[in-house]
C-alpha cells in the first residue's frame, strides 16, 4: 500500500514539470513567416556538467539532437543550444534566463560561403530547465 502511494506521488510530481520550451521568432520583415522552435530536454546518464541534451523541433517538421551549454563569456545567466543537421546545416539558439532568445540558422552554400539568418525572439517554459543547466 505504501509503495503504491509513493509511486502515485512520483508520477504526479513528474506530471507537474514543464513540458518543454516553446520559442517564437517573428520574421525580420513584415512579409516573412515566423519560426517556432520547441526544445524538449532529454536528461541522460551521459550528460556531463555543463553539457546537456535536448531535442530541437523546428516548425514541427524538423527534429534535431542538440546540446545545451552555459555561456561563460557573458555576465548574464544564459545558455547556447546547438544542433547540426545531417546535411551540415547548423542551428544555434542563445537564450537568457529571462526568456530573451536569438536563433541563427546557417546552411552550407557554395564551397566557401555560408548563408546565415538570425532572428530575435522569446522562449517560454525555460525557467525550470535554466535553473538545472546553470550553476547558481
Amino acid at each position: 500500500m505504501l509503495e503504491t502511494i509513493i509511486v502515485i506521488a512520483m508520477l504526479q510530481s513528474v506530471e507537474g514539470l514543464p513540458k518543454g520550451i516553446h520559442c517564437d521568432f517573428p520574421a525580420a520583415d513584415t512579409g516573412g513567416k515566423p519560426v517556432r522552435v520547441v526544445l524538449d530536454p532529454m536528461p541522460s546518464l551521459k550528460d556531463q556538467p555543463g553539457l546537456y541534451r535536448v531535442m530541437m523541433e523546428i516548425e514541427g517538421k524538423l527534429t534535431l539532437k542538440a546540446a545545451v551549454q552555459p555561456i561563460k563569456s557573458t555576465k548574464e545567466r544564459d545558455v547556447l543550444i546547438r544542433a547540426k543537421s545531417p546535411r551540415e546545416a547548423i542551428v544555434t539558439l542563445g537564450m537568457r534566463a529571462d526568456g530573451a532568445a536569438a536563433l541563427t540558422m546557417s546552411t552550407p552554400g557554395a564551397q566557401t560561403a555560408k548563408t546565415q539568418s538570425t532572428r530575435i525572439g522569446a522562449c517560454k517554459g525555460a525557467e525550470h530547465h535554466i535553473n538545472r543547466w546553470l550553476p547558481s
